[in-house]
């Protein structure tokens, strides 16, 4: 999807590289999106699934910790992610829940998730909550800089009404 004259990931790879001096894209879809000079890495297993991509994204890692963003999240901002960075504490997981539920797809994890994820994967659990209660897990729930106009930083676009509504509201 175009967001402002580029494509929505674009925009949100954009953001995250004002942060992050190493910035890859996991995608089984896509040799290379216009706009976007980072590496593109397979999924290291066809199943589909955030688990999957996120435990790809720590495959292919040398940090410790590795922050995890949908492609979809056009709110996106810089000072949300600098502020989860500061709630790191040597947990597994540092993550936003809402009244909806976690947003793992907003999250930064340590590679320390990998060994649990991955056997999880083998067992065919593909859920990424399935896991939680393995590792050391910090819910972050009351930031006020997650929400800006009544709307979350984390809000992905499914429709042409969600589209719209955030092209309103990114500065």
């Amino acid at each position: 999807m175009t967001f402002r004259g580029k494509p929505l990931i674009a925009h949100v790879y954009d953001v995250a590289r004002e942060i992050f001096p190493h910035v890859s894209v996991i995608s089984s879809y896509h040799d290379s999106i216009p706009g976007v000079r980072a590496p593109i890495l397979k999924d290291f297993i066809p199943t589909q699934g955030p688990l999957v991509g996120i435990a790809s994204a720590l495959l292919y890692t040398s940090t410790d910790y590795t922050f995890i963003v949908g492609c979809d999240m056009p709110l996106i901002r810089k000072d949300v992610i600098t502020y989860m960075i500061d709630q790191v504490h040597g947990e597994d997981v540092v993550i936003p829940k809402t009244e909806k539920g976690y947003e793992p797809l907003h999250a930064l994890y340590n590679r320390s998730c990998l060994a649990p994820m991955l056997n999880a994967i083998d067992r065919g659990n593909i859920g990424i909550r399935q896991v939680f209660p393995l590792l050391s897990v910090r819910v972050l729930t009351d930031a006020g800089c997650f929400v800006r106009d009544g709307l979350f930083t984390f809000t992905n676009v499914n429709t042409e009404e969600e589209f719209s509504l955030a092209e309103r509201f990114v500065e």
